[in-house]
């Protein structure tokens, strides 16, 4: 029995340390591809449901790569279209936005989630767009017990964006260009999945978010959860990830958004899929 139970754990954690790296779709977890293992992700996410029309799609091509058994890096490139209503415009035009930027990810594994007490690792991310400039740090930390996988992420994120002013000079308008850092979101993440099988599980990923502005201070703050189902190939080459996380309460009422959800930062429902490919 002894020999069976070692066996077990050294099979989940040889396959979580080389083809394989993710569960959930919104929280990161400290495993990491081994050294010379590849991946492509493919993510696509649907966001809708605002005050009026609102629909939003974002597509992201990611490239990742194990540079040691506990450093791996990746590249992403990201696309984002919405089509929106504005609720100050009775005319019910539809107004179309899109944006493209592109991103460079390194995660730090310091200790295994199977084997150690506790699993931790340390994630950067840099996004950089047309108009601006984000970096987001997390700290990572989770748990695998048999079939139970607990994860929790604390992130920070700082936006920058490049902002024109015009200045008249002996009749001349100049421009200049400037960056500035407008706001510090934070957010908690805590994931939880049961593996019903070794390459199929079903959890839940719960996000509680706080928009933190240079000007206001505390603007936003929501609590979101919702279902996860992960899946994968026996040798774990290929697996598809599926989430559906809807706002369920807006925990900073205003007298601008007195509502139970906040519609203005958020959305009402959010779907993403995850298409992972190894190779």
């Amino acid at each position: 029995m002894t020999k069976k139970i070692l066996l077990s754990i050294s099979v989940l954690f040889i396959i979580s340390a080389t083809a394989q790296d993710r569960q959930f779709v919104q929280t990161y977890q400290s495993t990491n591809l081994a050294k010379g293992f590849r991946d492509i992700e493919v993510w696509s996410t649907l966001r809708m449901g605002k005050e009026t029309f609102y629909r939003a799609l974002d597509e992201r091509l990611e490239f990742e790569m194990g540079l040691t058994d506990r450093l791996q890096t990746a590249f992403y490139i990201n696309a984002s279209n919405k089509s929106f209503a504005n609720k100050d415009d009775s005319t019910g035009t539809i107004f179309s936005e899109s944006e493209f930027s592109i991103s460079s990810e390194w995660k730090l594994k310091l200790s295994d989630a199977t084997t150690n007490i506790i699993g931790s690792g340390l994630y950067a991310e840099a996004t950089i767009s047309g108009t601006g400039l984000e970096l987001e740090a997390k700290l990572i930390l989770d748990k695998r017990i048999s079939k139970h996988l607990i994860v929790f992420n604390a992130v920070g994120e700082w936006e920058w964006e490049q902002q024109v002013k015009g200045k008249v000079v002996n009749g001349k308008v100049n421009q200049e260009n400037d960056i500035k850092l407008m706001a510090t979101p934070f957010e908690m993440d805590l994931a939880y999945m049961y593996n019903i099988k070794p390459n199929f599980g079903i959890g839940l990923e719960a996000k509680a978010h706080y928009e933190i502005t240079t000007e206001k201070g505390l603007e936003h703050n929501a609590l979101l959860v919702g279902p996860t189902l992960f899946w994968n190939t026996k040798d774990s080459k290929h697996s598809i990830i599926f989430n559906f996380l809807p706002e369920i309460i807006n925990l900073k009422k205003t007298e601008e958004q007195p509502n139970d959800l906040d519609l203005d930062e958020y959305e009402k429902y959010q779907f993403r899929l995850l298409l992972d490919f190894s190779f």
